[in-house]
């Protein structure tokens, strides 16, 4: 597994941990959520646009969707930082 599966696994479990929800109560699409290296690599090692792909159908603010996933993946031992960066993405060291 590479590192970028390896950490959408890790993404997903977060995700999952969180319980979201649509208003119809049935848990959003995770296959468009996404991980790759930042564009700027002083922002990181990872980033990833789940908040920003789940925000919409959970009726959530993507910025704080993303805070709530940064603070869920602080726990993961192989994440040094997280940040959250621009309209939601979320950066990983």
């Amino acid at each position: 597994m590479n590192i970028f599966a390896d950490f959408t696994a890790r993404i997903i479990k977060a995700v999952e941990a969180l319980d979201l929800k649509d208003k119809d109560g049935i848990s959003p699409d995770l296959s468009r959520i996404a991980v790759e290296p930042p564009r700027d690599d002083s922002h990181g090692d990872l980033a990833t646009n789940a908040a920003m792909v789940l925000a919409k159908p959970t009726g959530q603010n993507p910025r704080a969707l993303a805070e709530r996933l940064a603070q869920a993946l602080r726990d993961d031992k192989d994440v040094a930082a997280t940040e959250v960066a621009g309209p939601g993405f979320v950066n990983l060291r």
